[in-house]
């Protein structure tokens, strides 16, 4: 058995992509214009329930709820899942925070 080390996961609704590092949403865009949303109210929120990787088909047509100490944030329903491609990861806001990209 191979361990899967993919840590990252893009879930896409009908308007936006969630980009998720485990459970925390560390990215989201928007899909019409492509433009990553830095103040979105699901960043750094964790996921609520996800599948497990590997299975992620059987949350097409779910909803995402994230949560946080303020605030919680639910998706439209999920149309696609996959894996976000290498250059993504250089959107993601815990690179912002480390002042590797700019806001």
């Amino acid at each position: 058995m191979s361990l899967n080390r993919r840590r990252h996961r893009l879930f896409v609704t009908r308007n936006t992509e969630y980009h998720l590092r485990a459970d925390e949403c560390v990215g989201v865009r928007d899909r019409e214009t492509g433009q990553w949303l830095r103040d979105h109210a699901a960043l750094r929120l964790r996921a609520l329930k996800l599948p497990p990787s590997g299975h992620d088909h059987v949350w097409l047509g779910q909803r995402i709820q994230f949560w946080g100490s303020n605030t919680d944030v639910v998706t439209s329903p999920v149309v696609a899942v996959g894996r976000p491609p290498r250059e993504c990861i250089d959107h993601y806001v815990s690179l912002m925070r480390a002042g590797a990209i700019a806001c």
